[in-house]
């Protein structure tokens, strides 16, 4: 049985057709002419054409198996050879990618399915003799016998994971390099993800890459979030879509099956989707799309946090547009009287805004205040002229500034004034550069005031939660103010550093105190890296995994392993034929054009 291991090479015998070609050309002659002086010679000419035309296309089937013979090595055909030698002791290591992207559906059958075959097909060529090992998403080598190896295949199925393919392949080099056999093979069974091949050093033991099977166009969720984290009683689910379909689906976003917002998006979409919970407490929201054919990717958990309104006290220094503007917040149920936030132009208690003193000269005092408090933020020199406002707050758009204090320190930018920081977080106080009022900025006096007080307190100064977002089967810690977490199995206590190791059930888990009371979330989702399912290029694979890795087709797979000992490459062969054929064309067309002289 003969097979070809690079047979895109086969399209070059379109070249055969060339000397054909430049031969029917060379017959064209011009008018003949016969003068009577020559006459005598053209019985000799006839004489001789019978022996030419046969040289001539003795020359023109040379000049074509040249040809062929070269296209057909550069196409490395092999012979199988069915009742072959065995192969000596191979220590082999399969690299059997049963990742996230492997539950992609093609024809109606999985691609983890087609791997699954394929590595069945490796194993039943291996003898007792062999060492092998079995490499799944995880990465880590197992040590088993063929019987074994093959019940487990029985068995795998696709992991929400997301598997490195580098790291696979670096991972079966090095137990393979403590084997006491001296031939080694790794192979990989895998959709040959481009996002799954990670650098690192290459091995050269030799690598033979199954090519990828057909992938699907896919559409799928790279993140969502909660916007803000806690909401009162509503607020924004953003999703962000990734993946290289053009279909557009629909975004649902529900809350224990009921269904609480939806949207219409493609790939790379941003889709805000505003939402409402009446009911209080922490909640595990879904966020879904039509499946198509890799439905792992088609969810995403998120956790949110619903609470009463923020209860806000205005200070007297904030002045009667902040005053008037939170009377506007309490109307529309955005915000409550309480004391939970504060906002003035002193520092408060707890959770607060603050606005830059009325008098220049209290300005010190505030400092003070500020750094009794073990903040690092501070006000510094007032400036007067105009500034655009720019920052990640839609809202301050187009707004200018006329008037404002330098804000120094402080953890987190949230905007700036003229490339300086404006409004400032630092903890849990929030500092603005500039008092609100029309002397200082037009904002006060334009539609996005009443929005910009709404942002300020629900989504910066109001109650803050912590949501630790992790992979499927990955180690992640989360903050000591938890006890345990809540599985479906039970609650696990943590570790004393806070470490947790994380289910490969995607999902949103709770974090409870000492005391029972939900104190945090972890939420579980699958990488997105495995939603783009473009294959690597043969490149890209050598570039990943060294020169030794080879790209070869399914039918090449099976006489390519163990050293290629059931099967016999006929590339010398052809090649030595080609020259062969090269130097008999040679002598042929120099003894035709020798005759033709004489």
């Amino acid at each position: 049985m003969i097979g070809f291991l690079q047979p895109l090479a086969l399209l070059g015998l379109v070249l055969v057709a060339i000397p054909p070609l430049l031969h029917l050309l060379g017959r064209r002659r011009p008018p003949v002419v016969i003068f009577p002086a020559i006459q005598y010679l053209t019985k000799t000419e006839q004489e001789h054409s019978h022996r030419l035309k046969l040289r001539n296309l003795l020359l023109l089937l040379l000049r074509m198996a040249v040809i062929v013979f070269v296209v057909l090595a550069a196409s490395r055909p092999v012979l199988r050879r069915a009742g072959g030698p065995d192969h000596p002791p191979t220590a082999m290591a399969i690299v059997l990618d049963n990742s996230l992207s492997s539950g992609a559906v093609i024809e109606g059958d999985r691609v983890l399915d087609h791997l699954r075959e394929q590595a069945q097909r490796l194993l039943d060529q291996a003898t007792a003799d062999d060492r092998l090992w079995l490499l799944l998403a995880d990465g880590v080598p197992q040590r088993m016998s063929r019987a074994v190896a093959s019940a487990l295949l029985d068995s795998v199925t696709p992991w929400p994971e997301r598997g490195d393919l580098g790291d696979a392949v670096r991972s079966a080099a090095s137990v393979l390099e403590q084997s006491e056999l001296t031939a080694r093979e790794i192979v990989v069974l895998s959709d040959l993800q481009a996002t799954a091949f990670s650098s690192g050093m290459r091995t050269a033991i030799p690598v033979l890459v199954a090519t990828a099977p057909a992938v699907p166009a896919n559409l799928g969720i790279d993140s969502a979030l909660a916007d803000p984290p806690v909401w009162s009683p509503g607020g924004i689910v953003v999703s962000f879509l990734g993946g290289s379909s053009d279909r557009h689906s629909a975004v649902r976003v529900s809350v224990d099956g009921v269904e609480i917002g939806r949207a219409v998006a493609t790939a790379r979409d941003r889709v805000p989707i505003v939402a409402e919970l009446l009911q209080r407490g922490w909640f595990a929201a879904a966020v879904d799309l039509d499946p198509d054919e890799l439905r792992a990717d088609d969810r995403w958990w998120l956790a949110l946090k619903v609470t009463e309104p923020a209860a806000v006290r205005v200070g007297v220094g904030a002045g009667p547009f902040v005053t008037a503007a939170f009377s506007v917040l309490e109307q529309g149920g955005r915000v409550r009287p309480g004391n939970d936030v504060t906002i003035a132009d002193r520092l408060g208690p707890g959770r607060s805004i603050l606005l830059p003193p009325a008098e220049p000269s209290l300005v010190g005092a505030t400092n003070r205040a500020l750094a009794a408090r073990g903040l690092s933020v501070r006000f510094g020199d007032l400036l007067d002229g105009e500034w655009g406002l720019a920052g990640d707050i839609g809202v301050l758009r187009d707004v200018s500034v006329f008037r404002r204090y330098r804000v120094e320190g402080g953890e987190t930018v949230l905007a700036s004034a003229g490339a300086e920081p404006w409004l400032v977080r630092d903890n849990d106080v929030v500092v603005v550069g500039s008092r609100l009022e029309a002397s200082w900025s037009d904002l006060p006096v334009g539609a996005p005031f009443v929005p910009f007080l709404d942002f300020l307190v629900n989504r910066v100064a109001a109650e803050q939660i912590w949501v630790v977002r992790a992979t499927p089967g990955s180690i992640v810690f989360v903050p000591r103010v938890g006890n345990r977490v809540v599985f479906p199995d039970g609650a696990l206590e943590l570790a004393s550093d806070g470490r947790v190791a994380v289910p490969r059930a995607p999902g949103v888990y709770f974090v409870l105190d000492a005391g029972g009371d939900t104190v945090g979330a972890l939420e579980v989702n699958h990488d997105p890296r495995e939603s783009a399912l473009v294959p690597a290029s043969a490149a890209q694979i050598r570039g990943a995994l060294g020169t030794a890795a080879r790209v070869v087709g399914e039918g090449a797979l099976a006489r390519e392993v163990f050293g290629g000992a059931r099967r016999a490459e006929l590339t010398g062969s052809l090649l030595v034929l080609a020259l062969v054929a090269g130097v008999m064309e040679l002598l042929v067309a120099s003894f035709l054009g020798a005759s033709r002289r004489e």
